[in-house]
Order: structure tokens, then sequence, then C-alpha cells
């Protein structure tokens, strides 16, 4: 399961959803149900929601004070950009695991280059998959068939890795 947290006319959370129905997963929110029996299913939230689920992947997308108090019940993995104050804060007050994207070599997942039609991605440091399973750090590369975001592309490759999936093309 992955639970989005945006604002209703993100940018990214457009692209991240795009690119996750790519890679098989399955959407659902309050205006439309996607489902082709995908890997995982991705929702989309854009206000404090009750969760429970035993284990998934949150992406907060944009750096919003609405969703202070979110609570985030164990099992969760938490991705956010590391200029996110609120989505930091809401995975620390939730002793949340997370993978922070960005440019900075100190962030888990970052890009070491990017084209119109590739990227690079580095992951920085071990990541637990949501199956337990342990991924070093390594540097893949994502062939991609337009152009995204740089949060939306890493954002979208974090989900994949803790569900286990090597991302190959956006």
């Amino acid at each position: 399961m992955v639970v989005l947290f945006s604002e209703r006319k993100s940018n990214i959370e457009k692209e991240i959803i795009e690119i996750l129905k790519k890679c098989g997963g399955d959407y659902i929110s309050d205006k439309t149900v996607h489902s082709t029996n995908g890997l995982f299913t991705v929702v989309s939230e854009h206000k404090i929601t009750d969760i429970k689920i035993n284990a998934g992947a949150a992406v907060f997308t944009d750096d919003t004070d609405r969703f202070r108090g979110q609570i985030l019940p164990n099992g969760i993995i938490g991705i956010c950009e590391s200029q996110n104050r609120s989505a930091l804060e809401i995975f620390e007050k939730n002793k949340t695991p997370v993978i922070s994207c960005g440019m900075n070599p100190k962030n888990t997942l970052t890009v070491s280059s990017l084209n119109e039609n590739n990227v690079s991605l580095s992951l920085q440091r071990t990541i637990t998959t949501l199956s337990g399973m342990d991924t070093e750090p390594f540097e893949f590369n994502i062939k991609l068939a337009k152009t995204y975001n740089p949060f939306s592309i890493m954002a979208s490759a974090a989900v994949l890795l803790v569900h286990g999936i090597l991302p190959e093309n956006f």
C-alpha cells in the first residue's frame, strides 16, 4: 500500500500516480479507481486520514501544514524531499523510518545524472523493503518516456524499491 499525501491539484502527485500505474500499481482516490490487479495499491489523501494498514509507504509530495497531526501506524516507511519540514516532523513524531530524496549526498536517494531520456539514481544507504529484505547502496538507471519532475522520479523509485521492485522504465 502506498499513501500519497498532497494538495489536490499537485502536479507531482499526478506524475507519481502516472509513473506508479505504469510500473504495476493500482490507484484509488475519491474520484477514480484504476485496477489491473497490480503489484501494489496507491491511494491519494488530501487531508488527515485514519490509516490502518500493517505495511506500506507514506509519500508526502508537498510541504504543507495540513497534515500536521497525521498518525502513521508501525510498518510504514516515509518518503519525502529532504526540505519537506512538515513531513519530516510527522515521520519523527510517528517514529517512521524515512527515505529522503534530493540532490544532496546526505539524502537516502539522489539523482546522479538526468537528461531527457535517462536518469541515474543512487541509493546512498541500505533500506529495508516491506518484506524485510535489505537493499544495499547501489546506482541504477531508469529510461524515461517523458520529462518528469526529479522528485516525482525519486519518490516513485523509492516506492518501487521498498516494494522490492527495481525500477527500469518510467
